[in-house]
């Protein structure tokens, strides 16, 4: 049984183990409260009670802050022979990014651990390479969002196995709604290798800063400023005039073990959440600094994680 849950900003233990059957919760690419502090397992965190299971890698641990993903980590947990039980254990999700939708599919047995699905996974949340799975899915994540309709549930796995047949299949979408998302992404991808190449980014000090128009997402910015410690793009909030949306990657210029936990963001903008290596403030109203100053902001922090002793408490 797949089962989808609203997204919040934190998710309980006692929550999520009420969600259960009788059998394991498998928390899927999403954090449950004090993960970290869990029994490693195969393809994820059990809690003491056995109950929950979190498939996910967003728990603030040293051994997290790498190239990993949740499709990864399903397929660790597929291939050591710990299937969920389709007749009483549940696995859970509550967004339909790409990482999700292929760690899910997978542990449901509804889409097969191929390793090119790992390629896809590693393309959306890390490197931001171009690949057809990844933008896809980031595709039709974001044209939801867009589109104010509403993001269909993880039940209907069925349809993403299909176009991800289609796809690699003839490397055509007939789908309307599918195609002008891929179509979008692929869009934004060709726009964002335009903004770098006409200096849109001032690069100075290890942050790479843009000020755009309109949101766009940073993974796709990676590729092309190879020596950015930070990717960072900063928006005009619309609704909220003299605020700004901020995103922010860590990008493949930065040092080996950096953390953007280490920079300790949120004391500046306290509207700023987010993982290991991406992270923005676009769940609260953004912030009132303007780029400038948020980028002196950036560059201060950074700074200060070469003094500090011991970078962060991560386990």
């Amino acid at each position: 049984m797949i089962l989808t849950i609203p997204r919040k900003a934190s998710n309980g233990l006692d929550g999520i183990a009420a969600l259960g059957r009788g059998g394991t919760v498998f928390a899927t690419d999403f954090y449950v409260d004090g993960a970290e502090t869990w029994t490693r397992v195969a393809g994820g965190l059990r809690e003491p009670g056995g109950v929950v299971v979190n498939v996910d890698h967003h728990a603030p641990l040293h051994s997290m802050q790498r190239r990993i993903t949740s499709t990864m980590l399903a397929i660790e947990r597929m291939k050591a022979g710990l299937a969920p039980d389709p007749a009483q254990d549940v696995v859970v999700v509550n967004h339909m990014d790409c990482d999700s939708v292929l760690a899910s599919g997978i542990l449901s047995r509804r889409l097969d651990p191929h390793p090119d699905l790992v390629e896809a996974s590693l393309a959306a949340d890390h490197t931001g390479e171009a690949h057809p799975v990844a933008d896809l899915l980031q595709g039709l994540d974001a044209h939801w969002s867009r589109s104010g309709l509403p993001t269909p549930s993880i039940e209907g796995l069925d349809r993403f196995s299909a176009l991800l047949r289609e796809l690699r299949g003839s490397g055509t979408i007939d789908d309307p709604f599918a195609r002008e998302a891929l179509a979008r992404r692929r869009q934004n991808r060709e726009a964002a290798e335009r903004m770098v190449a006409e200096g849109r980014f001032d690069g100075s000090d290890g942050v790479s800063m843009a000020v755009l128009d309109e949101p766009v997402e940073g993974e796709l910015f990676l590729p092309h400023l190879p020596r950015a410690t930070l990717v960072v793009t900063m928006t005009p909030l619309v609704a909220h005039p003299g605020r700004w949306q901020a995103k922010i990657r860590l990008g493949h210029g930065a040092s080996e073990g950096l953390s953007l936990h280490d920079l300790r963001i949120a004391e500046f903008d306290d509207a700023y959440g987010g993982r290991w290596n991406a992270g923005s403030n676009n769940r609260g109203d953004g912030t009132d600094l303007t780029p400038d100053a948020y980028r002196r902001k950036l560059i201060e922090a950074l700074a200060a994680t070469r003094l500090r002793p011991g970078r962060n408490a991560l386990q």
